[in-house]
């Protein structure tokens, strides 16, 4: 796989361990032709994971992102250029999507409502649920996706009783879903989620993932170590002034 360079905000909120996780859940769910939709993309990296996977596989993908940030929508264009992306600058609730998709991707903000928000509103925008609550998301994901299509998306695992309910108050049936650890004797703090609208199976609980073998954060599993080779991304961090300089 050829690395992904990606510009980021040095006063933004970055990508992080999270989204790499989450594209390489979805990875076995692409299919060689596909249009994407990434949800909240921020900087584009699911976006960009998805379509660079699906052209390693000699198919084609039809990207469009969506991101109401408009420095972030800016920095996010540059990233997708090069797999011809469209991004939508505006908030996904007041979406129109110009089609249904075959796939839709999110990684979306979760942090709940007595989370303290800090003195940076654009990482606030990436991080608290209440800039896009789950309920009116998943109702615009449904409008969004194809009934045979599938959506996969990360959240806060201490909330999998809201994110089960509203899925199915919503008509999303979930279908895979995986409990992210940090080591075997710790809580999960994140859930990996594959849904369909038109979709009768049982749900499959996948093995637990361990990202590390001891506290030391450098001290990561196999699995997490495979995670960022396939993922091959290099941050490049700008100010908001280089965006349409560099």
């Amino acid at each position: 796989m050829a690395t992904l360079n990606i510009y980021q905000l040095e006063n933004g909120y970055c990508y992080n361990t999270d989204s790499l996780i989450l594209a390489h859940f979805a990875k076995p769910f692409l299919k060689k032709h596909i249009s994407l939709l990434d949800v909240g993309a921020g900087s584009g990296v699911l976006g960009m994971l998805c379509s660079r996977e699906i052209l390693s596989m000699g198919g084609s993908i039809t990207l469009h992102l969506v991101e109401k940030d408009t420095i972030m929508a800016a920095l996010a264009q540059k990233n997708i250029s090069i797999f011809n992306g469209v991004v939508h600058c505006v908030d996904f609730i007041d979406f129109v999507a110009p089609f249904t998709f075959d796939f839709i991707i999110t990684n979306p903000p979760f942090y709940t409502k007595g989370a303290v928000q800090g003195k940076n509103q654009r990482k606030n925008m990436a991080r608290h649920q209440c800039f896009l609550p789950l309920r009116p998301m998943l109702e615009q994901i449904k409008r969004a996706l194809k009934p045979n299509g599938i959506m996969c998306m990360c959240y806060d695992a201490r909330m999998c009783d809201e994110v089960f309910y509203e899925f199915r108050e919503c008509g999303i049936h979930i279908d895979v879903v995986r409990f992210v650890h940090s080591l075997p004797d710790r809580e999960s703090t994140l859930m990996l989620l594959k849904a369909k609208i038109q979709s009768k199976s049982s749900l499959r609980v996948l093995p637990p993932l361990f990202t590390h073998q001891s506290s030391l954060q450098s001290d990561n599993t196999l699995e997490l170590k495979e995670i960022y080779q396939w993922a091959q991304t290099q941050s490049i961090k700008i100010n908001e002034e280089q965006i349409h300089r560099v």
